[in-house]
């Protein structure tokens, strides 16, 4: 088939969780014969990454990420979207420009299904055109309604619930307006299709590269770590939570651990915070993730605001860590508690798990071992190629390529103003 895919983000490196699971998708299509074409937001630092993007795909457009764009911190675009129906994100990318280069590319090309990247990047879709399919990376409503949860700020939970509201509405009605969702597990599965029961839900799972995430030797027997985007609230409320609440019980049993939090864009405001711990550390953005992995001894996922699935967790996992993660933060993923990963919410046992693992090198290797396990056989790419093919099925064209309308050849890769 040729695919037109359309990206909220550079899907390549694989730096981050929505790089992982599109760069992913896109291998994968690539894997099993597909033609993809790419039009994606950049970033100005991002332009450089055409090449390493038509490695892949067939033909690479950039089109620049709308003012404020990917920061959700625009505080006069979010009070000037108020008035809409649609939530901020939905808003914030809509784009003219993206919009005309999808209908150029359609004008060009011929394809047999789009792939937009979730919700907020499908108003700029023209009609008619091929049927589309939705890549889900997560829930987002659940995300905000478990955030609201813990926000005690008046004017933010009012303004949380109107967002929760629309946000809600639009999932529901993007989903029911396309013929087919790929959700990254089960559990997103069952709860789309209570949001859009007419709309064929298939699962195409997060995954990791099992040959670019190996066990290795550098293990730092006192190191626990936590992965993730310091720019993103969930992941700063993780580690707030742990360096506040299971830090201090961990410290009273005298072993001597040290918290590494690697992600980009830590602020200084938010260092600060904890500028009276010093076994807390803050690594910023790091060249080689897999490399931070391997020297923790214990990967730990307090997550209490989410949705998907983490792929935090399958990179700890692949590289054989011992994990400990809230039952939100491993929701989706099929590991088996004390056996590929420990569970627990609240913070005296989730401290007492870290402390089990970090006091036993035996049960830490045995968890790890059984963790890249999982992954092997639930998480890698072949799993991905083959759930993407099942989900895909239906608009496999039967149409000999010769009938095909011919394509017209453009430069293989523009950057829109």
């Amino acid at each position: 088939m040729r695919i037109l895919f359309l990206s909220l983000a550079v899907p390549f490196p694989c730096t981050n969780g929505q790089r992982i699971r599109n760069g992913s998708i896109v291998k994968a299509l690539a894997e099993e014969g597909h033609e993809v074409s790419l039009i994606a937001f950049a970033e100005p630092e991002d332009l450089g990454l055409k090449g390493l993007c038509l490695e892949t795909c067939r033909t690479v457009t950039f089109v620049p990420v709308p003012a404020g764009g990917h920061s959700s911190q625009s505080y006069g675009r979010r009070l000037r979207a108020l008035g809409s129906l649609r939530p901020y994100g939905a808003v914030r990318f809509d784009s003219p420009v993206f919009a005309d280069a999808i209908r150029e590319r359609l004008a060009l090309d011929r394809f047999d299904v789009i792939l937009c990247d979730d919700v907020y990047a499908f108003s700029n879709i023209p009609s008619p055109g091929p049927p589309v399919v939705l890549n889900k990376h997560d829930i987002t409503h659940i995300i905000l309604g478990r955030f609201l949860r813990y926000e005690r700020n008046p004017i933010k939970r009012l303004y949380g619930w109107l967002e929760y509201w629309k946000i809600r509405r639009w999932e529901s009605l993007v989903c029911s307006r396309v013929p087919a969702v790929l959700a990254c597990s089960e559990n997103d599965r069952q709860l789309l299709k209570a949001l859009a029961p007419g709309t064929h839900m298939a699962v195409a799972p997060n995954v990791i590269d099992t040959d670019a995430y190996t066990p290795r030797r550098g293990e730092d027997s006192r190191t626990v770590l936590y992965v993730g985007a310091m720019d993103w609230y969930p992941n700063r409320d993780a580690v707030d939570l742990f360096v506040s609440k299971m830090m201090p019980l961990l410290r009273r049993q005298g072993l001597g651990v040290r918290f590494v939090v690697a992600g980009r864009a830590p602020s200084e405001a938010f260092r600060k915070k904890f500028h009276n711990c010093p076994d807390v550390e803050f690594t910023g953005t790091v060249p080689d993730m897999a490399a931070e992995i391997a020297k923790a001894a214990v990967c730990v996922v307090p997550l209490r605001i989410g949705s998907g699935t983490r792929l935090k967790i399958l990179e700890a996992a692949a590289m054989g860590k011992a994990i400990v993660s809230t039952r939100v933060g491993a929701e989706g993923l099929e590991f088996e508690d004390m056996k590929e990963i420990l569970l627990a919410d609240d913070p005296q046992s989730f401290a007492h798990a870290v402390a089990t693992l970090l006091a036993s090198g035996s049960l830490r290797r045995a968890m790890g071992r059984a963790a890249r396990r999982r992954v092997e056989a639930c998480y890698s790419m072949p799993v991905l190629r083959a759930s993407l093919r099942a989900g895909l099925a239906p608009f496999v064209t039967k149409v000999p390529v010769a009938a095909r309308r011919p394509v017209h050849r453009i430069p293989e890769c523009e950057v829109r103003p």
